[in-house]
């Protein structure tokens, strides 16, 4: 029989793999450290324009964070820049826990969360400007000049391979349970140090069951939590069990040698305080978020594609709004998600939300005359690969309101990044003057 899109589960125990949580920390050598979390369940798979097979919020998501990396590559703090470690997880769970394997087929790789990167000290090597940290399992990247070499294998190799790792189609989403495991593991890195959580999630929590797990909250006012129970939040949701967990992460510091352990921790600070999340807590000091949300707007009297057709992947229990078939426009994703992670951001210190929603297809790129000519001069040449790469432009969004991105879309997916360079340097000298172009240049990073 048919498996839903996204189904929820049962029952997952607490899964570490590999580097996963890593192992506690005793010497941290990096500044910061920056944990990229992207959701690869089955709904990132969806479109994120309307018109074209390409881009889905899955590429989307990869061209985002790689946007990150490069912006952090480029971040100095005074005359240098802080050396940071790094770790990329995917989450997504595909156990089939609620339908037999024999009869939806589920390949059964991944419950929650999983290290893609690094995975043994040799993927940190790239010249002297990066080293494995043994005692978190993360990337250190140098400071220095020589650090941009590992900053480019991480953009340009790590994220842009597993773009090309296309969302199954059995993958449920364990938000809320991924989100908390991703913090504990920044905690058990560096407990006293700035922590980065870069995310990158379409929503609908649908697998989650862990103690950080439940239904969906409602959208908080004005986006900003309240100083009260719950902090405005619906008791119970997976929202507050989430705040809660993290709220007291020194009191119950998480266990990463023991899933077990791990678990009875988080249960026990949940449990904490009446089993609320009370007025006078705090978020932690040393915590930062970039949230990237992708989504589409969705007419419920026409929800003609996914996610719009899907009322199984709201938050909201039961999904009304769009089984309903009447009614305003909404996102496909929760407001009461969107909600919460703004007003999570506005809690934390120099965090932020983006949110990519669904775009007309014709909306991006531009056709030009000759492949690559970024300016339609009538010649492929170093003036278009200047303009491409010109640090306003490259590994930039390309959006109708920035005309210049917009031209330098050369594959017209709303990003301009090696993508676009590829192509302009397949028609290098085309219809230029004999003589007037030097020699091909390599590929850009």
């Amino acid at each position: 029989m048919p498996i839903p899109r996204r189904l929820a589960v049962a029952s997952i125990p607490l899964m570490v793999i590999g580097a996963g949580l890593g192992q506690p920390a005793f010497a941290q050598t990096a500044d910061e450290y920056v944990l990229i979390l992207l959701d690869h369940s089955t709904s990132m798979g969806d479109l994120a324009v309307t018109g074209a097979p390409t881009p889905t919020f899955w590429d989307n998501a990869i061209a985002a964070a790689q946007n990150w990396v490069h912006h952090d590559k480029l971040t100095k703090q005074g005359d240098a820049r802080p050396s940071r470690a790094y770790a990329v997880w995917t989450f997504f769970d595909d156990t089939c826990s609620r339908c037999p394997s024999k009869v939806c087929g589920c390949p059964n790789t991944q419950k929650n969360v999983r290290q893609i990167w690094p995975q043994r000290p040799s993927d940190c090597a790239a010249g002297s400007g990066g080293s494995f940290e043994s005692t978190t399992n993360m990337c250190v990247i140098a400071g220095n000049e020589a650090g941009d070499k590992v900053y480019d294998l991480l953009k340009n190799k790590v994220l842009a391979s597993l773009g090309k790792q296309r969302p199954g189609t059995h993958s449920n989403t364990p938000l809320a349970e991924s989100l908390c495991l991703a913090v504990e593991k920044l905690y058990a890195a560096a407990r006293h140090k700035p922590k980065l959580l870069v995310l990158e999630t379409d929503g609908g929590d649908s697998s989650s069951v862990s103690a950080c797990s439940g239904y969906g909250s409602v959208p908080l006012p004005g986006d900003t939590f309240q100083k009260k129970e719950s902090w405005g939040l619906t008791k119970g949701s997976w929202q507050e069990t989430f705040l809660r967990r993290i709220v007291r992460m020194a009191r119950f510091p998480p266990r990463p040698d023991d899933p077990r352990a791990n678990a009875a921790q988080e249960k026990a600070a949940v449990a904490f305080g009446r089993g609320i999340l009370l007025p006078g807590e705090k978020l932690p000091s040393t915590l930062r978020l970039r949230a990237d949300l992708h989504y589409a707007i969705c007419d419920p009297a026409n929800p003609t594609s996914a996610p719009c057709g899907d009322t199984d992947r709201l938050a909201d229990s039961p999904a009304r709004e769009l089984a309903a078939k009447t009614g305003p426009k909404i996102p496909s994703i929760h407001a009461g998600e969107i909600s919460f992670f703004k007003a999570l951001a506005q809690g934390l210190t120099d965090s932020t939300v983006r949110e990519f929603v669904r775009v007309p297809a014709a909306a991006l790129g531009r056709k030009h005359k000759i492949a690559g000519d970024v300016d339609d001069s009538g010649c492929v040449d170093d003036t278009d690969l200047y303009l491409l790469t010109s640090k306003e432009l490259w590994f930039g969004r390309a959006l109708p309101t920035a005309e210049d991105a917009v031209r330098a879309d050369l594959n017209r997916d709303g990003w301009v990044n090696q993508k676009d360079a590829a192509i302009l340097l397949s028609t290098w000298g085309k219809r230029c003057r004999k003589g007037a172009v030097a020699k091909k240049p390599p590929l850009p990073e």
